[in-house]
């Protein structure tokens, strides 16, 4: 480990943010906070028009006996409203919220558990950038720009749940790349990391693919769809849309 270049991505944390971004064009993804309270996590938008999109990690406490309970809802839905007026929509192809989910296994005490992506598409010349930003948080202590992926490939940022140890997948590949963040650490001794990547897309394609079709990009928006896979994992996958789809700006139905 002595010959892999520190990085200070990859020290304890107390707050990670991140967002997509293609600095030439300029064109900003959405902006993401990743932080704890007590047995909990969470990673909540910062911008206007998904504020209320809330992924909530609770470990077994007496709140939440027995196991890990996650969710992903619109923690406020009555912000949908206000969020389609800032611009913000949630594609309604996406199943019906909220969504539980258990997290990909990937060793005896550590489970993937969310993947945030971006297609190359999302970020050519004339995509729609984001709606804006609350801007950076003070009790951040690490901040990320994550950068968009070459063509025919994806952006990913994988988040992994743990038990002791923080998980790495592959730690001095990705200590070398200053591509992890975290861990961050709850008060009874989880961890969550993250980690940067690019990959083809051919390789593991998201739930959705291409919802934009033919439609000129100066007729979409920017939104996120978003899925649980056959393997538990939760996608949230950031597109370009056509605003046609949305009838206005909705989400999808809930579940009673």
């Amino acid at each position: 480990m002595d010959s892999v270049p520190p990085h200070p991505g990859m020290q304890q944390q107390h707050a990670i943010e991140f967002f997509f971004i293609a600095k030439a064009a300029p064109i900003w993804g959405f902006h993401w906070l990743i932080e704890w309270s007590t047995s909990s996590f969470y990673i909540k938008s910062l911008n206007p028009g998904l504020e209320s999109a809330k992924v909530s990690m609770h470990g077994p406490d007496p709140k939440h006996p027995g196991k890990q309970h996650l969710r992903f809802d619109l923690d406020k839905p009555e912000l949908v409203d206000r969020a389609t007026r800032e611009g913000g929509v949630w594609s309604p192809d996406s199943d019906p919220l909220p969504y539980y989910f258990s997290g990909r296994q990937v060793s005896d005490d550590a489970a993937h558990i969310v993947r945030f992506s971006a297609d190359w598409d999302t970020f050519i010349k004339g995509a729609p950038s984001n709606t804006g930003s609350k801007g950076p948080r003070q009790k951040s202590t690490f901040r990320a720009l994550v950068p968009a992926p070459p063509k025919d490939c994806v952006s990913h940022v994988d988040i992994y749940l743990s038990f002791g140890d923080p998980y790495w997948p592959n730690e001095d590949a990705v200590r070398e790349a200053q591509a992890g963040m975290g861990p961050i650490t709850n008060a009874i001794g989880m961890n969550l990391t993250a980690v940067a990547a690019q990959r083809r897309i051919a390789t593991e394609p998201d739930p959705w693919g291409d919802l934009r079709g033919t439609t000129p990009l100066d007729k979409c928006t920017r939104g996120m769809a978003g899925a649980v896979d056959e393997t538990g994992l939760l996608w949230l996958s950031e597109k370009v849309m056509p605003i046609t789809n949305f009838d206005g700006g909705t989400v999808p139905a809930r579940e009673p």
